[in-house]
């Protein structure tokens, strides 16, 4: 009880922090906002700047623990996963561009208050690009995973040690870098008028992730209503344990359980729910682009087109390999990939990571829903080759 509690304080927080800044900043001295905008400025500079070793870290760690078997399973479970993350991906995009931003009143954002300026700037050079990154990790943690001694297994608690070390001590600043920013826009005038206009989103986001979910074990269950409520009723606990924890590793293990009962050998639900855990996030893959393109609308910017958008996919994807299992993990290390590839500014990826993990319960309960049918679409596809082989 005392973790989920911990865990529901998480968007509690952010939540407080949020309706603190805008309450208060009418009588906040200007001097005050400039240095909150400051700090939540450089927040956000010394994640860009860190996030590049963290990708590799956790990529490295991740494809590690595959072992000696881990080229073989990747070759087989990554392409299942990428392309579902794509899918989804895509679909985000059709649904804004053309039932959201299509139907829905976006008007562009206009500033009516007097511009806030930072007290103080710092541009940190990042360490490497997060291309090169993710590139390295996967490299790296092949060869680790099949050299498998105790110098590598040592190398992966090294990096688990790091990577969770950064976001531990990272989570306790963000109200931070969310109130600095939240101030900035309510100083600007310009934060009530965003935040009134992302009711179509939550609806749009509901509808399509779980409507893919719900799809799917349709056909995966033939049509039949009693064996379609047996998967449902299988990964009830886990969904639960996963809207109280906000974190799709904390309902691991009732996951499994789940997927177990859900398919025909047992053993493939203890492959592909560990490995996709943290990877394959349904969830993520609608709420984060829709959001982030409402925002760009509300900011008056143009949607990318399918070139633009295409290229943030793909690196969108590549970026779910280095997720950690935290709450709010899923849109930390997508930040750079937003500002990279659609032009998000920093008070819009402040906006993000807000809406975010305001509602990260049920984007985490959509995530372990996807894992739980991802785990019968491997019993019944990649299972059956792996036994095979």
């Amino acid at each position: 009880m005392p973790s989920k509690i911990k865990n529901f304080s998480v968007p509690l927080t952010f939540l407080g922090a949020l309706i603190l800044s805008i309450c208060t900043e009418s009588i906040l001295p200007t001097v005050l906002k400039s240095h909150l905008y400051a700090i939540s400025l450089v927040i956000k500079e010394i994640l860009i700047f860190c996030l590049p070793f963290i990708i590799l870290s956790l990529v490295t760690n991740s494809i590690m623990r595959l072992g000696n078997k881990a080229l073989r399973y990747i070759i087989l479970i990554v392409p299942l996963i990428c392309a579902s993350n794509f899918i989804n991906t895509m679909l985000s995009y059709f649904t804004t561009k053309n039932f959201i931003a299509s139907t829905w009143n976006f008007t562009s954002i206009t500033k009516s208050g007097e511009l806030l300026n930072p007290a103080y700037t710092i541009n940190l050079p990042p360490l490497m690009p997060n291309d090169v990154a993710l590139i390295s990790g996967v490299i790296m943690g092949i060869f680790c995973g099949i050299v498998n001694n105790k110098r590598t297994q040592q190398l992966a608690r090294y990096l688990d040690i790091f990577s969770r070390s950064f976001f531990k001590y990272l989570l306790p600043i963000m109200p931070f870098f969310i109130i600095g920013t939240a101030i900035k826009l309510q100083s600007d005038g310009i934060l009530a008028s965003i935040l009134e206009q992302y009711l179509p989103v939550l609806i749009a986001f509901t509808i399509t992730a779980f409507g893919m979910v719900t799809t799917q074990l349709i056909i995966l269950s033939k049509a039949s209503m009693r064996r379609m409520g047996n998967y449902i009723n299988n990964i009830i606990p886990a969904l639960v344990t996963a809207f109280g924890s906000m974190s799709s590793a904390a309902a691991m293990p009732l996951t499994i359980k789940g997927a177990e009962q859900n398919v025909s050998d047992a053993k493939n639900a203890d492959i592909i729910i560990p490995t996709s855990v943290n990877i394959h996030l349904v969830g993520d893959c609608f709420f984060i682009p829709m959001v982030a393109l409402a925002v760009m609308v509300s900011f008056g910017l143009p949607l990318p087109n399918m070139g633009g958008y295409l290229m943030f996919a793909l690196h969108f994807i590549l970026a779910k390999f280095a997720v950690a299992a935290i709450p709010g993990g899923g849109v930390l290390v997508m930040l750079p990939i937003m500002q990279q590839y659609l032009g998000l500014n920093s008070d819009m990826l402040a906006l993000v990571t807000a809406i975010y993990i305001l509602f990260d319960p049920i984007i985490t309960t959509c995530n372990v829903a996807g894992n739980s049918s991802l785990a019968i679409i491997f019993d019944k596809i990649v299972g059956r080759h792996l036994e095979k082989s």
